[in-house]
């Protein structure tokens, strides 16, 4: 498939996407698509960074504000009292940064969230952790959540940057947490490819030795995966985010690559997959289970990542390579470390500077389903990989370009499968379309 550079335009407060040329119908993508505000004209967010809903028969949407509160919107309306307000740093890329429902809220009330612990708290790192915390609303049809959560496990930081943070359960109920390198740049200690414990000693050689003085860091530039419906009595040695001996507030999936203290009693057992710079957001398409994973690039590559269903954990390759190229001298291609996998797209920096992944599409256009769409924090445009599938390498894209005053967040989908951009710089938009093959449906929300 050729790229095609695309157009639209501002019309009053919606965004018309407009297509140059006889690209449309092959990308499918419906004459009539647009970006409306949500939920109306007038309504601005504080620094949205993420949209989430819950499979409850609500219609709620909730809208992260990366600094403040996790808001609700009901019936078409922004309440004016946060769902839950939590105490975070929010300097650099901190804050409040993932939010996830359980597969049972709707008779449980019980969600969870990401975030970077406040500057007063005790730390692991030089830096605040990065917090996954559980939470409850009572009823579960409730508006405003119980204010005090339960930490399930921290992790180390280095910076105040690359902290990932975005949160999805899968198909088998499992949680995924993203989290960053650290920050510093270019991953000098190795915290990316290391799979156990280790000191910042900018040596990355000398994964699992955690002699000697300074802090020691784990679980960094991964998507950690946790059955969070379990615990574990006495945490086995390669519990990187527990005591060992000691209960622990989750258990680890027994498909998890180090699950197995025996065969990894160095290794963290949290870790599904390795190898990322910033998977800030990723997503877990709700009808095949397949993962696809926005890896913000470095110097010169943005990537995308993908893991289909039921495939072992794996090692996507920072910072050996930076997209499809050597890192840190760009040549092609980048063979990566033995086993690693290679991404299924990247774009250069003239292109955009930070990846926003998305979305397979499963809403109600029509002419988008099962089509991925994501953006760029920098340039904006929306991109469409019409066949975003395992079998097909590299992925191309088309372009909706030159999207006006809008710098992307985060992207999120609903119950019923609309989809959401948000822009950090207040405002959210979904997409909607005119054309005669929409309709409305209601599926089983697979979160």
């Amino acid at each position: 498939m050729t790229s095609h550079q695309w157009n639209h335009r501002l019309a009053g407060t919606a965004l018309t996407l407009v297509a140059a040329g006889s690209g449309l119908a092959a990308a499918g993508v419906p004459s009539g698509l647009r970006l409306d505000r949500f939920p109306d004209d007038s309504t601005t967010f504080s620094q949205p960074i993420g949209i989430r809903a819950p499979n409850d028969g609500s219609g709620r949407v909730f809208v992260i504000e990366r600094c403040d509160d996790i808001r609700v919107v009901k019936n078409g309306v922004l309440l004016s009292t946060p769902f839950l307000s939590v105490n975070a740093s929010c300097g650099g890329e901190q804050g409040i940064l993932g939010l996830a429902f359980d597969p049972g809220f709707s008779s449980n009330g019980t969600f969870y969230v990401s975030y970077t612990a406040p500057a007063g708290d005790p730390r692991i790192g030089s830096y605040p952790d990065q917090v996954l915390a559980r939470y409850t609303v009572s009823p579960p049809d409730g508006d405003v959540a119980i204010p005090t959560g339960t930490v399930i496990l921290r992790v180390p930081d280095i910076a105040d940057n690359h902290n990932g943070g975005d949160l999805h359960f899968d198909n088998q109920g499992y949680l995924n947490w993203s989290v960053g390198d650290g920050g510093v740049q270019g991953d000098p200690n190795g915290f990316a490819q290391c799979t156990g414990r280790k000191k910042a000693d900018n040596n990355p050689s000398s994964c699992h030795n955690t002699s000697g003085s300074g802090d020691t860091y784990y679980l960094m530039g991964k998507i950690i995966r946790l059955d969070v419906h379990n615990t574990t009595a006495s945490a086995p040695a390669n519990f990187c985010g527990a005591t060992p001996g000691s209960p622990a507030p989750y258990a680890v999936p027994s498909g998890n690559p180090f699950a197995d203290v025996g065969a990894h009693p160095d290794d963290c057992a949290e870790i599904f997959n390795w190898g990322f710079r910033n998977p800030f957001r990723f997503s877990i398409d709700r009808e095949t289970g397949d993962m696809l994973i926005g890896d913000v690039g470095q110097n010169t590559y943005e990537e995308i990542d993908f893991q289909a269903a039921g495939s072992p954990g794996q090692n996507f390759q920072w910072n050996a390579c930076e997209g499809f190229h050597t890192y840190p001298n760009g040549s092609t291609p980048c063979a990566g470390p033995s086993g690693s996998v290679p991404p299924k797209l990247d774009y250069a920096h003239d292109f955009g500077c930070a990846v926003i992944g998305g979305y397979r599409y499963r809403g109600p256009i029509v002419a988008l389903r099962g089509q991925y769409i994501f953006s760029d924090s920098c340039q904006s445009s929306i991109r469409i990989v019409a066949d975003a599938g395992n079998n097909v390498s590299p992925w191309t894209y088309v372009e909706l370009d030159n999207t006006p005053g809008m710098s992307a967040y985060s992207f999120g989908e609903d119950e019923a499968g609309n989809l959401y951009v948000a822009d950090g710089g207040g405002p959210v938009y979904i997409f909607r379309s005119d054309s005669s093959g929409d309709l409305i449906f209601a599926n089983g929300f697979d979160p």
